[in-house]
């Protein structure tokens, strides 16, 4: 009796983008719970005290103007930022908030909110330490959603190790980051400082600008699951953006359908939800809905990496027995 000719098997294609969506929104239904912690971040920075930055501004836009590198109508524009500016928002580096995005004007509270306004030195500590805290507690956040993603029980001191190994990895990458910007900074101004000696100033603006527009939408879309690589790989900042742009590479068209689906709902969300904030009894609905999206839309992320990460380091294995091979 012959045997059935033997068939190919095929690999399982990762799911769509309205898949990915979908299962996350199925995740979250299953332990609600997870969004509170966006909900609480909102709520403190709705009803908590505001951390006014208008004396840190108002000393760097002085400086900034005295030493020639800042015009007079910017520093303007710059202190009246700084002013309106709440330091507790950086609370929110790494994780959705309503409040951030419309920010804390727009919502009307029950009582006046007290204003403290620091000193320069004490305003520069607080911003550094706020923002610290904000990576640490975005990526201790991400961290419990990685957690449910891999269908890993939620154990309290695992999450706190693996969390601040996270956030260590994440202050790194923000650490190259700004020394790339501030090496980009410095190259850029010298470079438009010899156009104008030599009468190409406007023009040379005039180009740089689109081209630093396009070079940051390129950087957000390569680098949008850095953080999605530092939880579920456990990548440091370079491995971290090199499977990112990975992602990109070997599933193209479904990443940027994916990005693009979640930039639309990022932005049109807090929009939708902005008729609630003049009412404080309505700010409660606002802050709860936002927070089961956004949080749905972590775990998305999360979940469209995973599927496809495992293309990207199978790239790599089928990469380097190739160079093994031609090494012999």
């Amino acid at each position: 009796m012959g045997s059935a000719p033997s068939r190919p098997l095929r690999e399982p294609v990762p799911a769509g983008v309205i898949e990915t969506v979908g299962l996350a929104f199925t995740l979250l239904n299953r332990r609600p719970y997870l969004m509170l912690g966006l909900v609480a971040l909102d709520c403190l920075q709705w009803l908590s005290p505001r951390i006014s930055g208008g004396e840190l501004f108002r000393w760097v836009g002085n400086y900034l103007t005295t030493a020639g590198t800042l015009p007079t109508d910017q520093r303007t524009s710059l202190q009246g930022l700084g002013a309106d500016f709440d330091l507790l928002l950086l609370l929110t580096t790494l994780l959705p908030s309503l409040v951030a995005v419309l920010g804390p004007q727009t919502f009307a509270v029950p009582f006046r909110p007290p204003v403290v306004e620091p000193v320069p030195l004490v305003a520069s500590v607080v911003l550094v330490g706020l923002f610290v805290f904000g990576v640490v507690l975005g990526m201790c956040y991400w961290t419990i959603l990685g957690a449910v993603v891999r269908g890993e029980r939620l154990r309290l001191a695992p999450l706190l190790r693996t969390g601040l190994r996270n956030s260590v990895m994440m202050l790194t990458y923000f650490g190259i980051l700004i020394l790339g910007l501030l090496g980009i900074t410095v190259v850029a101004t010298l470079a438009l400082a010899v156009a104008t000696i030599v009468g190409l100033g406007i023009a040379v603006l005039s180009l740089a600008t689109p081209l630093f527009l396009i070079a940051g939408l390129v950087f957000y879309v390569g680098t949008f699951f850095v953080e999605d690589a530092i939880v579920l790989s456990g990548a440091g900042p370079f491995r971290a953006a090199q499977y990112s742009i990975g992602i990109l590479r070997v599933a193209f068209w479904p990443t940027l359908r994916f990005i693009g689906a979640i930039s639309m709902i990022q932005l049109g969300l807090p929009l939708a939800l902005r008729v609630f904030t003049g009412n404080v009894l309505a700010i409660p609905f606002a802050l709860v809905s936002y927070a089961y999206v956004a949080t749905a839309l972590i775990l998305a992320s999360l979940l469209f990496y995973r599927a496809r990460v495992i293309l990207v380091l199978r790239g790599q294995a089928v990469r380097a027995s190739r160079t093994e091979i031609e090494e012999r």
